[in-house]
């Protein structure tokens, strides 16, 4: 599954990382569309959390767990308060740009019980589950900041504003290269297939707003015509460097009517197909 690269703005979003954390005291992060850590503060997990991302078992629960909930958010588009694995409070809120999600900024690592015993309990227990080691290191392991349900939820409603901040504030965007590069060698490889929009704004997590403004920005065209210029391209190579026939070459650069093909080719180009063929010989001569 192909994604396009954000573009971040670091020293704004980790400024405005730095003030959500200032006035809730919880941990925030970016992740791309893809479940990768992109951003986050401050940058360290707490004790607890270190020790399970130290092992290999615990870690991977710990990475299904935000994956579980990036799903989740997917298929609703709204941000989520859950219970991870290990019994810690996370929020996950999906960052949504022209109706689609572009990433995902999670806080946690908190926990709901105001009881410091049943807490070191609970968290003893997911220690022996997975037979962690170092337990007795340092007792702060045991330290998780507690939140009661009325600040858990004025949290999430900061986190879900710095959302819609962050968009607007243009503070992640579309690498420009990488927008090209993905869009052109994903296009290159199906060129002989129906290369739908539909088609696009799944393979490449992009709603169709998205897909043409990134178009009309980076490559000063619309889509379709983006994709026509690459399949009379490609015909032109294949003329010029193969004995493959006319009809074959419409087939294979996606153009399922061969009658319609020549005549975009001549609209494009000038000249018709066999006619560019001859051309391009006698200057090989």
């Amino acid at each position: 599954m192909n994604s396009f690269t954000l573009n971040l703005n670091k020293n704004s979003l980790l400024e405005l990382m730095k003030d959500f954390h200032l006035l809730t005291g919880i941990k925030i992060a970016l992740f791309d569309i893809e479940g990768n850590e992109i951003l986050s503060y401050p940058e360290n997990h707490c004790e607890f959390c270190t020790l399970m991302h130290e092992n290999i078992t615990s870690s991977g629960y710990c990475l299904d767990s935000n994956r579980n909930s990036f799903e989740r958010c997917r298929k609703t588009k709204a941000m989520e308060i859950f219970h991870c694995h290990a019994g810690l409070i996370e929020t996950t809120a999906p960052l949504i740009e022209n109706d689609a999600i572009i990433g995902y900024v999670m806080f946690g690592q908190i926990t709901d019980n105001g009881d410091k015993s049943e807490v070191r309990n609970a968290l003893q227990a997911v220690i022996d589950r997975y037979d962690l080691t170092g337990t007795g290191r340092n007792a702060s392991i045991y330290d998780i900041t507690y939140k009661n349900e009325e600040q858990i939820m004025a949290a999430a409603k900061i986190l879900e504003a710095c959302t819609f901040y962050v968009l607007l504030k243009d503070m992640v965007s579309l690498q420009r290269e990488t927008f090209i590069q993905n869009l052109n060698e994903y296009l290159m490889s199906h060129l002989s297939e129906d290369l739908s929009v539909d088609r696009l704004t799944e393979e490449f997590h992009i709603s169709r707003n998205r897909l043409y403004d990134s178009c009309n920005r980076y490559l000063q065209t619309g889509i379709a015509e983006h994709i026509k210029n690459l399949r009379i391209e490609e015909a032109k190579r294949l003329l010029s460097d193969t004995q493959m026939s006319v009809h074959d070459i419409s087939d294979k650069v996606g153009f399922a009517d061969y009658n319609y093909f020549c005549r975009v080719f001549k609209k494009v180009t000038g000249m018709p197909a066999l006619t560019y063929r001859k051309n391009r010989a006698g200057h090989t001569v």
